[in-house]
């Protein structure tokens, strides 16, 4: 009884946060926390630092990929994929936004990428909400299957002590199961895309609703592009440092023997992704 009523308190807590937003999230998760100490006398864990600094190492690394130029490069080559198989953009886009949150480490990066793959469904009379739909969700997909994503590293970081059928859970390991069963989901959910909803030229609402030429300009716009940006070379330099790191990142994680030269043993293998994701900082 006393579990439950504690669980209802913490539900409370973060229902109410979450309607609010914002800070107030953060805010009424520790007010859940005084009350479970101070009223129930429960012992307060220990914070977890390594996933914690995990996370800072990873938004770092990101925002310094922003800065640099090197995402404006990505976005470019995703535009020019996107644009080359307009037909099949339900299904390409999702990978596409997939791919950037696997390169990237988080699916914040994709923001940018949307207005072109509505440009590219509505200019194809593709309804938008198709590849629009699952680009998000392949976006989100795609943080389970990084390498520098702040889920993966925490959870090797935290399974990291226990053994599965007398095994540690690896880097590798994980991956093998995250990365084929998200490009798997990926591909179901652009084909449960491709065919949802009416086409435009049959939906009659949507014709009915671009009859205004105002409407019609509304929903057609001008073309949304990032190829007409003559990118500088030292934008190219900063991608493949990015995608250098992660490459060292990948390699350390899955082969053991590469990382005993730095007596980096199997519990602090979140330290070294740190020290990785930061090292193009500097």
């Amino acid at each position: 009884m006393e579990f439950a009523i504690q669980l209802i308190i913490i539900l409370i807590c973060l229902f109410y946060g979450a309607r609010k937003g914002g800070i107030a999230l953060g805010l009424l998760g520790g007010i859940g926390l005084v009350i479970l100490v101070f009223v129930f006398h429960l012992q307060p864990g220990k914070p977890p630092v390594d996933v914690m600094l995990v996370i800072i190492a990873v938004v770092a690394a990101s925002a310094t990929l922003q800065a640099s130029g090197g995402l404006d490069v990505m976005l470019q080559i995703a535009e020019k994929l996107l644009r080359r198989n307009p037909k099949y953009v339900s299904i390409v886009a999702p990978f596409v936004t997939c791919t950037l949150t696997i390169l990237c480490g988080t699916g914040h990066v994709v923001y940018t990428i949307l207005p072109i793959i509505y440009d590219v469904a509505i200019k194809n009379n593709i309804r938008p909400e198709r590849p629009m739909a699952a680009s998000s969700i392949g976006a989100q997909m795609g943080i389970i299957a990084s390498p520098v994503s702040v889920a993966v590293v925490s959870l090797v970081a935290m399974l990291g002590n226990f053994t599965f059928n007398g095994k540690h859970l690896e880097f590798l390991d994980l991956l093998a199961i995250t990365i084929p069963s998200t490009l798997l989901g990926i591909l179901a959910i652009g084909i449960f895309s491709w065919f949802r909803g009416k086409d435009l030229d049959q939906d009659e609402a949507f014709r009915a609703f671009i009859a205004l030429p105002e409407n019609r300009h509304y929903v057609y716009g001008d073309t949304a592009t990032l190829l007409d940006k003559k990118l500088p070379t030292s934008n190219w330099i900063a991608m493949w440092i990015f995608l250098a790191s992660i490459a060292v990142v990948a390699l350390l994680g899955a082969f053991s023997e590469l990382r005993r030269p730095l007596t980096v043993n199997h519990c602090r293998w979140c330290w070294l992704s740190r020290c990785l994701c930061c090292s193009p900082e500097r």
